[in-house]
């Protein structure tokens, strides 16, 4: 049946691909401006960051080392380095310029939608483009504009409002032919909703069609979370998109009173917001663990203000501490530590192709409401090669409280023809203070080097004040990390940028058979 069926889907992408490389399928797509009725569309339910619209409006919101500019990305003059280019083209920026109010504002923004409807129908095959036009990237877009049309329409002319009307129906037309041949099932979750929000907003009852998306988005659930209401790829930024996702489908059923299933949209979200709640860390972002994703061109990270108001509209029925597959939550009154538990066989979003750390009992710490630690892993270098964990390699972790520690202990072992491998990874968290301090050990055949490596918010400072002691400062606190003393022939480096320019911290000991490193970082 699962043959039978990537047939199918080879055979329907291969016959869309035929229609989209037509010059003729633009005309085919419906451009009536009374497709939609304005009166129905759905005011938005999230708030937006207001320091974030007078960024976007003053041009200097900043992605990584680049100053962005909107006008600059719908004219395809941005520099190829940009990550931002998919959060500029799904338009969820709407939501932070309506956070600023005003008509500045409002005329800002409505001259970017027009300038975005202009530069697209002024190109010959526009839905080729893969950063604008994605199933993704469209749905999102579909639903932003929905969602804030009152706000950016509101005062326009009637020529404005029905060239923006037109071009969502051309927009929803593309998606609406387009999304059964996504084989992503983030992506298709996504333009599912959309379809579903666009068909409860047309002038006249699509209900059959209704009927329809409302199985498939159920099927699609189904198939992509486990029995604890995780999604499957166990990624923590997707997880909460389908889950404000699913939030989103629910306010617009109860607006019309369409009756969604139970087991759906009130059982399985609130196992969902359980797991966002086990994923958010004292600063009240998401966490950046990343899962069995091996990719980042679904990720759009929330803000904590999204978060909020998310979590805030669903209630967790299940009390007590959540159990997540792969993932270990540690927590005091003063610190949050997540740690993933199982071996990852992905490509890490913080790792430079090059230098893949073993990715397992990588861990990122929050001191308080500031994340210093992004992220720590540890890389293992033998004979000149990298040392990756296997998939028959044997590990194990666990947890507990001695001298009023919380304690983490993990182990991997591997052995194969070529070497006998044992990682094992401490990590203690002082209960009475904001202190965490652990050590890294690694037993193998031969020589090696080990590193340990601390990957930092990107808003830090660091100054190394001894050979074994470094002063990390982030929004005028500092946090000292050291190394214990008997690491005597340990090396420490740091860098203002690593791969993708987040400062960085690495401690580095060459070894015969065994050896560790012992750190530790406190306010």
């Amino acid at each position: 049946m699962t043959i039978l069926k990537n047939i199918i889907n080879a055979y329907s992408l291969h016959r869309l691909n035929l229609v989209l490389n037509s010059v003729f399928y633009r005309f085919s797509l419906d451009r009536r401006d009374n497709t939609f009725l304005p009166t129905k569309f759905m005011t938005d339910p999230w708030s937006g960051n207001p320091d974030t619209g007078k960024d976007i409006i003053n041009g200097t919101m900043r992605d990584s080392e680049f100053t962005v500019n909107l006008s600059e990305i719908f004219t395809k003059k941005y520099h190829p380095g940009v990550n931002y280019v998919k959060y500029v083209f799904c338009f969820a920026w709407i939501r932070d310029l309506q956070a600023v109010g005003g008509n500045n504002s409002m005329k800002f923004t409505r001259d970017l939608i027009l300038m975005f409807i202009d530069n697209y129908r002024g190109t010959r095959k526009f839905w080729l483009d893969t950063d604008g036009w994605a199933i993704f990237v469209t749905a999102e877009r579909i639903i932003n504009l929905i969602f804030s049309y009152s706000f950016f329409a509101s005062g326009s002319n009637d020529s404005v409002q029905k060239k923006i009307l037109s071009s969502l129906s051309e927009q929803y037309s593309h998606l609406w032919r387009c999304y059964t041949s996504e084989l992503n099932s983030l992506a298709k979750i996504a333009a599912l909703k959309a379809i579903f929000i666009c068909l409860c907003s047309m002038r006249s009852i699509q209900s059959t069609k209704i009927k329809k998306i409302i199985k498939e988005i159920c099927c699609v659930a189904e198939e992509e979370f486990d029995k604890s209401g995780m999604l499957m790829n166990y990624n923590p930024v997707d997880h909460f998109n389908v889950f404000r996702n699913f939030i989103e489908i629910r306010f617009m059923a109860k607006n019309i009173g369409i009756d969604l299933p139970k087991r759906i949209f009130s059982d399985l979200l609130s196992e969902m917001a359980s797991c966002v709640r086990f994923f958010r860390l004292g600063d009240g972002m998401i966490s950046n663990q990343i899962g069995d994703k091996d990719d980042k061109e679904l990720t759009i990270t929330p803000s904590r203000q999204l978060i909020d108001t998310a979590l805030s509209v669903v209630e967790s029925k299940k009390s007590g501490e959540k159990t997540i597959t792969g993932f270990m939550r540690l927590s005091t009154k003063r610190m949050v530590i997540i740690v993933n538990t199982l071996p990852r066989h992905v490509k890490s979003h913080f790792n430079p192709p090059s230098e893949p750390g073993l990715n397992i009992f990588d861990f990122e710490a929050s001191f308080g409401v500031r994340r210093p630690i992004k992220l720590s892993d540890v890389s293992v270098l033998s004979n000149g090669m990298r040392v990756k964990i296997g998939k028959h390699s044997k590990y194990f972790a666990d947890r507990n409280i001695e001298n009023n520690k919380l304690l983490f202990t993990g182990e991997v072992i591997q052995k194969n023809h070529y070497f006998d491998f044992t990682f094992k990874r401490k990590i203690e968290i002082h209960l009475n203070q904001e202190k965490v301090s652990g050590t890294d050990t690694v037993y193998m055949s031969g020589s090696f080097y080990i590193f340990s490596r601390f990957i930092l918010d990107r808003n830090v400072t660091l100054k190394k004040i001894h050979t074994r002691c470094i002063l990390v400062t982030i929004d005028n606190c500092e946090y000292i990390f050291s190394i214990a003393p008997d690491n005597k022939d340990c090396e420490i480096f740091i860098t203002d940028e690593s791969w993708p320019f987040y400062p960085m911290i690495e401690i580095c000991r060459a070894a015969n058979h065994n050896n560790q490193i012992s750190w530790s970082i406190e306010t």
